[in-house]
């Protein structure tokens, strides 16, 4: 039996909902968890947790290991399962290893197996006599970091969940999150990627594997260990001439993946990357700076920090900023998530828009997620300075603006911003992937 803490995106589900927020989360619920009994198998749910009968829970009081902020926000769907006890996993079976107290007291310096320290020192200050340390999932902590459970030349099959549009209906584009079923024994961690492998659209043909930047943590958005989640602007090319699209220069394999049904079979490959990996103290800051789907592997991040009872969530004692660029208010990503996490993690999460179309800079012109990285120059040079470590994902057009930007901000501080990088990338604290 597992705790159903179902986080799918529903930031617009439709304009008769925009009446006062516990109305509209209570409709979203109800509306998720219709979309659930299609969504999913009738065997994902033990007989006590059908979908029906888990409409019943929408009144009930969530139990004390569920998060009544993540609830109240719409980004969690209170059940009777809670965690500890091994209520959520068998450990005997599930193969858990030391436990919780122990994993916390020796953070990153913990090693599986390995005889209880008795040393005084600890990675983190003990829990105080009066607290009750809840126990963590923590089954899939230990699996290092996977690489290659399939490669490309050999693909395996995931089986898609279900799809939703991530951004309004006003909103440029067409952004989809979308969950999938991995073959057993296929894990990953969070800041990895999944190769998709498209069917090409020419008889005969073999389209090349597209890399995706995991949005999910390693327990999926299902927190049973087994699905993946992926976020997918559609690219569509527009004729400058004539403003239509052009459907024969549309890209293969983000439109293969935005028009994808519940049951469809898709080739997947990986997991792959080591570079956008949490770091291993997380005593220290953590910066984030995406544009549009670039937010993937961070919401990965914030789940396991502020939504899943993992150790991770015990350890980390720094702050998460997020900065993320969107066009407009209705194209931002997963904001009920993020609200509800700010809203439970307080200061330790630190939120940031430059919402291009709707913000300006100090110089009248449009607000872009470097002209942030300026405006609070003194902040980031200060975290990065005390080990913070910064994440940039998103299109490759927006690193240059990035890079002049903060090139000028250590050049007014009278530093040289080549050295400075170069340090930061020595000391593991400067971390890339665009597209």
């Amino acid at each position: 039996e597992y705790h159903l803490s179902f986080v799918i995106v529903h930031k617009s589900v439709s304009a008769e909902i925009r009446e006062n927020q516990q109305e509209r989360n209570i409709k979203i619920m109800r509306l998720l968890l219709s979309l659930l009994a299609l969504l999913l198998p009738a065997d994902a749910f033990s007989p006590q947790q059908r979908p029906r009968q888990l409409l019943s829970l929408l009144h009930s009081t969530p139990t004390a290991t569920t998060s009544d902020l993540v609830t109240k926000a719409g980004c969690g769907i209170p059940t009777s399962i809670g965690y500890g006890g091994s209520q959520l996993f068998d450990p005997s079976e599930e193969g858990k290893v030391g436990d919780t107290q122990q994993r916390i007291l020796q953070g990153y310096q913990y090693t599986p197996g390995a005889a209880a320290s008795t040393t005084t020192t600890s990675a983190v200050a003990p829990p105080q006599a009066a607290q009750v340390v809840q126990d963590a999932q923590h089954w899939l902590e230990d699996i290092g970091v996977p690489q290659h459970f399939a490669k490309p030349t050999k693909p395996v099959q995931a089986t898609v969940l279900g799809r939703s549009r991530c951004i309004g209906d006003d909103a440029p584009g067409d952004i989809e999150h979308i969950v999938l079923e991995l073959p057993d024994g296929m894990h990953y961690v969070e800041g990895q990627s999944l190769s998709v492998i498209p069917p090409s659209p020419t008889a005969g043909g073999k389209e090349k594997p597209r890399l995706y930047s995991i949005a999910s943590t390693r327990y999926g958005d299902l927190l049973n260990g087994r699905t993946v989640s992926l976020c997918v602007r559609r690219a569509v090319y527009v004729d400058p001439v004539t403003g239509l699209e052009d459907p024969s220069k549309k890209g293969v394999c983000s439109n293969y993946l935005c028009d994808l049904q519940q049951g469809d079979v898709v080739q997947v490959a990986g997991p792959v990357g080591k570079t956008m990996l949490l770091p291993d103290d997380l005593s220290k800051d953590i910066i984030m700076v995406a544009t549009g789907t670039g937010i993937a592997p961070f919401r990965a991040f914030l789940h396991r920090l502020f939504i899943e009872n993992t150790v991770d969530r015990h350890l980390f004692t720094g702050q998460a900023w997020l900065i993320l660029g969107v066009p407009t208010t209705s194209g931002l990503l997963y904001p009920e998530e993020l609200q509800a996490m700010q809203q439970s993690g307080g200061n330790q999460l630190k939120l940031d828009y430059a919402i291009s179309r709707e913000m300006t800079n100090e110089q009248g012109g449009k607000l872009y997620v470097q002209n942030v990285l300026a405006q609070q120059a003194d902040t980031l040079l200060q975290k990065l300075e005390n080990g913070a470590t910064i994440y940039f994902c998103g299109l490759k057009g927006m690193m240059p603006g990035i890079l002049e930007s903060l090139e000028q901000v250590c050049t007014a501080k009278g530093l040289n911003f080549a050295e400075k990088q170069k340090e930061w990338k020595d000391k593991h604290q400067w971390h890339v992937e665009v597209y």
